[in-house]
């Protein structure tokens, strides 16, 4: 190599046991602070790291052997003894990763997110600042935040993080695999950047980075080290990433077409009826019934009906999930206002009402949800009786489980006033308004927009004839109605005469 030329050469960091040979630790040192090393693992997590460190070795000193790779010191500290965790930093960042990943499939948010965190750190000890595997740690917290926890703006900071270091940053590849794996993270930068500003309601940039993240996915699939399970995978998300925005915009014709794209990728990934299906053919059915007077209610019915069907035959009968999907698929019969649908509408909501009483009992959320779907089906139906037979009982129950004074038990009764003003019955509809105003008043507020509502509506029933002298709203109506009080007493007669 000529002297003109310059080697790119990436910094490693030497972390081996050699380098740390010239360090001479003295076991009865103390420190000004105290400090002590949590477990990193728990006993489940860390046979399985074990495991899968047997047969690792590290980048930077491979012929490190296990025994060594986690070494504890004992220091004195103000007479007791501490155990210090020596565990090299790549070791610690590759615990940390699947911990990280374990807890994100178990649903365990803050864990998880602690753990990536942790991550972020090590890799900047480890790789440094301009490295792209700082940025994929980044954006692994990012994906992080966004999908377990729906904090946009953490993820946005993130995201935006890992962009800077992969734009300014210089990175030399060696192998097709390592072209393949930067070019995944760029990939992944842009299509989480779409998502949040998706959820930011930020349209023009959230299609702007999701376009980007096409282009570079589209690049790597030139690479002769992707698989074609690899583009797919990249290709689902990005459609259905595609689905959400477009439907956020109301360019219904282009949602449809990426959620038919997204079920046809993921019918040839996973199979006709997996279970990865149910919740895109959820959206797909409410994308359907968002468009107003132009809904096609067939279409979204035959979306509900796919989820059901494959939910019934993958879980047993009275299962959350079989429920869920059987109360979508009641909901879009009914919104159709037709007869045999609403019938159709009324045997699932039946059907769910059983099952929900049998698996999780009548004083349950999912089951008084379950109910007033039910009792809004037979109101829209002139079914008033059964419907006021449902919602009546379903008061103390909801007092059990939401409390006397709750938005849920406010609702109800306002339906029962609907009910009842259905029939004729006004004074009826104007006590169970008075209840439902009260519960509205200290839960929401008086300046709430149903709190406005219901007491909008009482006044209208109070201007009936007959009605304002059988009932009063509040003490200060009352007072108002009183005759004036008149301070000025007339001189000219004597204070106690009385006339004949």
């Amino acid at each position: 190599m000529s002297d003109g030329e310059i080697d790119p050469i990436l910094p490693v960091v030497d972390i081996s046991n050699n380098s740390r040979n010239g360090i001479c630790d003295n076991d009865d040192e103390d420190y000004d602070s105290e400090f002590e090393s949590n477990s990193e693992l728990d006993e489940d997590d860390e046979e399985d790291v074990d495991e899968d460190n047997r047969n690792r070795s590290s980048p930077t000193s491979p012929n490190r052997n296990r025994t060594n790779t986690r070494q504890r010191k004992v220091k004195t500290v103000n007479g007791k003894k501490i155990s210090i965790d020596m565990t090299p930093p790549d070791q610690k960042l590759h615990n940390c990763r699947l911990k990280a990943k374990k807890l994100e499939a178990n649903k365990k948010a803050d864990k998880a997110i602690h753990e990536y965190t942790k991550c972020l750190a090590l890799s900047r000890i480890v790789y440094g600042n301009n490295h792209w595997k700082y940025a994929e740690s980044h954006v692994n917290l990012a994906e992080a935040y966004l999908e377990l926890k729906d904090y946009t703006a953490q993820a946005e900071y993130h995201s935006e993080n890992a962009k800077n270091v992969m734009l300014h940053g210089i990175h030399t590849t060696s192998t097709q695999e390592e072209k393949a794996d930067i070019y995944h993270v760029l990939t992944r930068i842009y299509y989480t950047l779409g998502k949040t500003y998706t959820s930011m309601k930020k349209y023009n940039e959230a299609e702007q980075a999701l376009t980007k993240s096409n282009r570079i996915a589209e690049e790597r699939s030139i690479l002769s080290c992707v698989t074609v399970d690899q583009m797919d995978e990249i290709n689902q998300n990005l459609s259905l990433a595609s689905a959400r925005l477009h439907g956020k915009q109301k360019k219904y014709a282009l949602a449809s077409a990426d959620y038919d794209k997204t079920l046809e990728l993921m019918k040839i990934r996973y199979g006709e009826d997996a279970l990865q299906l149910i919740p895109v053919y959820q959206e797909y059915g409410r994308l359907e019934q968002s468009k107003g007077r132009h809904a096609n209610h067939d279409k979204a019915i035959e979306q509900f009906l796919q989820a059901h069907s494959i939910a019934s035959s993958h879980y047993k009968d009275g299962s959350m999930q079989s429920v869920d999907t059987a109360l979508s698929l009641a909901q879009a019969y009914a919104n159709t206002g037709q007869d045999e649908a609403e019938d159709s509408a009324k045997s699932y909501l039946n059907e769910c009402v059983a099952n929900c009483t049998i698996v999780y009992g009548p004083h349950h959320a999912k089951t008084l949800e379950v109910q007033d779907e039910l009792a809004r089906l037979l109101i829209r139906t002139d079914n008033q009786e059964e419907a006021m037979s449902i919602l009546k009982s379903s008061i103390n129950p909801k007092s059990e489980v939401f409390g006397d004074y709750s938005e849920s038990v406010s609702d109800t009764y306002k339906l029962m006033a609907s009910v009842h003003l259905s029939q004729g019955n006004l004074e009826k509809a104007l006590k169970a308004y008075k209840k439902c105003y009260g519960i509205e008043t200290l839960v929401l507020g008086k300046n709430h927009k149903k709190t406005k509502e219901s007491l909008k509506t009482m006044e209208i029933l109070m201007s009936s004839p007959g009605m304002s002298s059988k009932f009063v709203l509040d003490k200060a109506d009352e007072l108002q109605k009183r005759p004036r009080f008149n301070s000025v007493v007339n001189t000219n007669q004597p204070i106690g005469f009385k006339p004949q």
